[in-house]
């Protein structure tokens, strides 16, 4: 990965949580009364994968619907910046990201993001979240397809990274913004991520419940069709 992907800017328009600031997580009593387990499975090539192990969650607000300018602005944080350009996003919106990082056969990441208006946020120490809460709804939703890119888009992404294969993306896997990409946001236009169920459980946590079919892009644009996914998740979707 070049050095362009190393910068990151803490500030207003872009702040980003590490992973080993640990989600609150609901007492394992609690969990086991109601049989339930962090899980994500799914099928590659007719082989079946499954992992127990969720290790992370990670949350960040990142700016969106970014666009290359020839000079710096003023009283601004640029997203990203290479040579003689700088990348802006809309100074008034942020998108709001959760990330969960499961281990086994491989590390599986999976995010949810959407965009928000700054005056619908609330801030905390380092980053924002919604003042109403994150709320997700049943039924299909979209995948954010350039995640790391322009942020265009919004909605799930995932993220496989075998032990012995090629690591393998929901989204454009081309992060360099001076290279133009060979693929487009149409990537996922069959391919679906339906929220089965998303109850709200004691404690503020929500029990998320989804299945999933999708395309994966390895770095050399290799297609891997990802089907029988499901996913259940136990979060409070909150950072604060």
């Amino acid at each position: 990965m070049k050095s362009f992907f190393l910068l990151t800017v803490t500030g207003l328009f872009f702040i980003s949580c590490k992973k080993d600031q640990p989600e609150i997580k609901p007492d394992n009593n609690t969990k086991e009364q109601l049989m339930l387990i962090d899980s994500i499975s799914y099928t590659i090539n007719g082989v079946k994968y499954t992992s127990n192990d969720r290790f992370a969650t990670g949350f960040s607000n990142k700016q969106i619907n970014i666009k290359p300018y020839s000079q710096e602005l003023p009283n601004r944080h640029f997203a990203y910046s290479s040579g003689n350009t700088w990348w802006y996003g809309e100074k008034d919106s942020l998108l709001v990201e959760y990330n969960y990082e499961f281990l086994g056969e491989a590390l599986v990441r999976i995010g949810f993001t959407k965009k928000y208006n700054i005056a619908k946020l609330q801030e905390g120490p380092t980053v924002y979240q919604p003042i109403n809460g994150f709320q997700l709804t049943r039924g299909p939703q979209q995948f954010m397809t350039d995640y790391g890119r322009e942020n265009k888009t919004s909605g799930v992404f995932l993220s496989i990274s075998p032990k012995s294969e090629e690591a393998m993306f929901s989204y454009i896997p081309n992060r360099s913004m001076t290279r133009p990409a060979q693929l487009n946001n149409n990537i996922q236009d069959d391919a679906k991520f339906t929220i089965l169920k998303f109850e709200k459980l004691d404690g503020g946590f929500y029990l998320l419940e989804a299945e999933f079919e999708l395309n994966g892009y390895t770095e050399k644009n290799k297609k891997y069709r990802i089907k029988d996914g499901f996913l259940q998740l136990v979060s409070q979707f909150k950072r604060f």
